[in-house]
């Protein structure tokens, strides 16, 4: 039973709160937590957010915090559903409090980038936590994405040793107890510092549940002001727009820089992704209101979805498309391929569905792009063979644990069923060497 919880900090992430509770509850196990605070053992809490909690814990909270407050006060979905339709965002918002649900049907979730991996603190911010509560504890702001200052201290963030994503096997990490000293590292550069605070400022605004205006008209409204839209509305320079965006952040030391795919899809309704809306924001000279508070007359919605009908009329250059979605494609592939898109690092089959959906094409347009086509076939497997690598990875992730493990933990964490695992052993020499081969073999049958 919960008796007590300590008093949640201003800017605290609510998986801080949890791992404080974790410390001050007395709780000697992390699994005596997770059974306090979540449904079942197989829960496994996404850091950003709260997790499926139990009737008990719910309660309990919601008589200190109410959850919908602990959402946007306290986890990262502003970061998330700020530029989400309306009705997604509300439901979003009450999934998160009441059901259990995969973050990733909620929003649409960017792998991690250089930089994101660990949970970031700000060593003066340490300091002062400590002089003020007696402990420190995670930042909300400081986790991000792109996020690279302290708007508060104007120093540089530092990166912790735990890691931000979801584990296999959960853990309650207190900052007290994983913040080293460090010193302070302030930065000098005043673009990267407004561009910190632009971030900060759109992030913490308060959540508009009344209007729903597409992102795609704001950002529109603030191309119509610069040379990246023609003056009749019809036609985006997105290839001119993505070339000066990439110089001009690559100069300010940005790592995650928006790809044109990206922006493509920010510009037309397909990509609500915060960074990357952030930056072709920042990029135009828009102000944050103008994303957070838009103010758009029906009449300026109506240019921009009309806008999009006109790419129709126009003749594809398939070889121009050929060439600039190339590049776009293989990153795509091989982050799938290798695993590095997906939040658990688990490889995945590169399909051709999946491709469609991500780069946005439609029918048979592939066809009519050779190198992509090229890049596509180049990662093509049969599902046999995609379900050994997975299974490859699962075996050398429980391997480097330590610990000793049977086949139904890799067949958990592979994900592959136990009706498919025949089909894979062709396809274990391809993939790895004789000696893991063999010893995977002789988990299959002692299993």
């Amino acid at each position: 039973m919960i008796v007590y919880f300590p008093v949640i900090y201003p800017d605290e992430l609510v998986y801080s709160w949890f791992c404080r509770y974790y410390v001050h509850s007395g709780c000697f196990s992390h699994k005596m937590a997770l059974q306090y605070l979540y449904c079942k053992r197989s829960d496994n809490p996404n850091k950003e957010f709260i997790g499926n909690l139990n009737h008990e814990a719910r309660e309990q909270i919601d008589k200190i915090y109410s959850l919908d407050k602990l959402i946007l006060n306290h986890s990262m979905y502003p970061q998330y559903a700020r530029f989400v339709p309306l009705e997604q965002k509300k439901k979003a918002l009450y999934r998160l409090g009441h059901d259990s649900c995969d973050i990733h049907q909620l929003f649409p979730v960017l792998s991690r980038g250089e930089g994101e991996r660990y949970l970031r603190f700000c060593p003066l911010c340490v300091r002062e936590d400590r002089e003020i509560y007696g402990e420190t504890y995670w930042h909300r702001s400081h986790q991000i994405r792109n996020m690279r200052i302290c708007t508060k201290h104007k120093c540089m963030l530092m990166e912790s040793s735990v890691p931000a994503k979801s584990e296999q096997s959960f853990t309650f990490c207190p900052a007290e107890n994983y913040v080293c000293y460090s010193e302070a590292v302030f930065e000098n550069d005043s673009l990267m510092i407004r561009f910190a605070e632009y971030l900060d400022s759109i992030f913490s605004a308060p959540m508009d549940f009344d209007n729903d205006i597409s992102i795609s008209s704001i950002l529109y409204d603030g191309m119509s002001r610069t040379k990246y839209l023609k003056p009749s509305g019809r036609s985006r320079y997105t290839k001119m727009l993505a070339d000066d965006m990439n110089e001009f952040y690559r100069g300010m030391g940005i790592c995650n820089i928006a790809s044109m795919y990206q922006i493509q899809r920010a510009l037309l309704e397909g990509g609500v992704d915060f960074s990357v809306v952030c930056q072709i924001a920042f990029f135009l000279g828009m102000k944050p209101e103008e994303l957070t508070a838009p103010s758009l007359t029906i009449e300026q919605i109506k240019q921009e979805r009309n806008s999009h009908y006109m790419k129709d009329a126009v003749p594809v250059d398939w070889e121009l498309l050929d060439a600039e979605t190339a590049p776009v494609l293989e990153k795509l592939a091989e982050d799938v391929y290798a695993g590095t898109a997906n939040e658990n690092g688990r490889p995945e089959r590169v399909s051709e569905r999946l491709v469609y959906r991500e780069l946005g094409l439609s029918g048979h347009q592939l066809d009519n792009m050779p190198r992509c086509r090229a890049i596509f076939e180049r990662y093509t497997e049969s599902y046999s063979e995609s379900w050994a690598r997975k299974i490859i990875w699962a075996y050398k992730k429980l391997k480097k644990n330590g610990e000793a493990f049977c086949w139904t933990d890799i067949r958990k964490i592979s994900g592959v069923k136990k009706k498919n695992i025949q089909l894979t052993i062709p396809y274990l020499m391809k993939h790895t060497d004789a000696e893991m081969a063999d010893q995977i073999m002789k988990l299959i049958n002692d299993y």
